[in-house]
């Protein structure tokens, strides 16, 4: 710990959400100074868990690192929008006005001038490596290697990533740390040329165990009558046919008109859209009925503690689904958090 006092390092978030790579950072000794988000629920959520971080609500396209005196960073964060790269979402890239939200990441380290950040952390979809036949990640390759940083995405004859290269890698939840939570997420770390000789960031290796998803849970208790199901309702019904046929300590999702069983022994990706409708929300069978888990369940699988982290009072439930969603899982940030923390400690002091 004296070591990690003695190198605070500092970082600076951009796409804030609710905090999870601010938490992460934190919980490997570093130092938030400031914080950017623009929803302002999210924000509510940020400055309720984050009292003492500087948070700036607006959008990023109106963050200036001079109008809004944004100090110095060692680390900057990122986890910018990632619908318009989803398979899931419209597929519009950069043509879409959130994909272009990753220029105004360039934009602002390039504000910073000589004293830009030493490390960018960015975190998206999976599919953003392979989004407009790869035109999108070799985009970001070039933007973030003309801005001064150390940054390549190497891809077989096949197109393949070759992840032991590369600076960019595809990470799961559930294989990397010990949360069972499907949930697979692209890293990619930059280093400024000016401080470090080359890249040497390791991103983390597969864990060997995982967690009960019920161990995650309140299931010692009946949760508020608003998260079971009426199984006598449509899809109550269907959930009761499905869990008969499956076993009842899988977790369940309605997926428009199917229910489907996680037999992985964990949960689905956990999204945005959670909060809408009842759909995509994990469902479990527990002693008094079926149930949607609770967002406060969900943001555990998220590794956000109850010891560290609660919604504030007043929060709608569709907005703490989504936030959830929206997040990056802490303990497996926390291990990039780590990583950047070594780089800088051994050979981050070169100028």
């Amino acid at each position: 710990m004296d070591l990690i006092m003695q190198n605070q390092y500092t970082v600076g978030s951009l796409f804030a959400g609710i905090g999870g790579f601010c938490r992460s950072f934190k919980n490997e000794g570093f130092n938030v100074v400031w914080a950017n988000e623009l929803d302002s629920y999210a924000s509510q959520t940020y400055r309720h868990n984050y009292p003492e971080t500087r948070l700036i609500e607006k959008s990023v396209e109106e963050l200036s690192v001079q109008a809004d005196e944004l100090e110095p960073v060692d680390v900057l964060t990122a986890g910018f929008p990632c619908q318009s790269f989803s398979l899931a979402g419209n597929k519009l890239g950069f043509k879409d006005p959130r994909g272009q939200l990753f220029f105004e990441i360039i934009r602002l380290i390039k504000e910073f001038g000589e004293r830009k950040p030493k490390i960018i952390v960015l975190e998206n979809v999976k599919n953003l490596i392979y989004h407009d036949n790869k035109n999108t990640i070799n985009t970001i390759e070039e933007e973030l290697k003309r801005a001064g940083y150390w940054f390549r995405v190497p891809l077989d004859q096949k197109g393949n990533l070759i992840t032991k290269r590369s600076n960019a890698v595809v990470l799961n939840t559930k294989e990397h740390t010990d949360i069972p939570q499907n949930r697979e997420r692209l890293y990619m770390v930059a280093f400024s040329q000016e401080h470090f000789k080359m890249n040497t960031f390791k991103f983390p290796g597969p864990v060997e165990e995982m967690n009960e998803v019920r161990s995650y849970l309140d299931i010692q208790q009946k949760a508020d009558e608003e998260y079971y199901f009426d199984e006598n309702s449509k899809y109550g019904r269907m959930f009761a046919e499905k869990i008969a046929e499956g076993n009842e300590d899988s977790v369940y999702l309605l997926r428009r008109a199917y229910v489907r069983e996680n037999k992985s022994a964990a949960t689905f990706t956990l999204t945005a859209n959670m909060g809408e409708g009842g759909h995509n929300v994990p469902v479990i069978k527990d002693d008094w009925g079926i149930r949607k888990l609770s967002p406060i369940e969900c943001a555990r699988l998220q590794g956000f503690q109850d010891s560290f982290f609660s919604f504030p009072k007043g929060m709608p439930k569709g907005k703490q689904y989504k936030q959830v969603g929206n997040a990056v899982t802490v303990d497996l940030v926390q291990m990039l958090a780590a990583e950047c923390r070594r780089n800088l400690t051994e050979q981050g002091a070169r100028r």
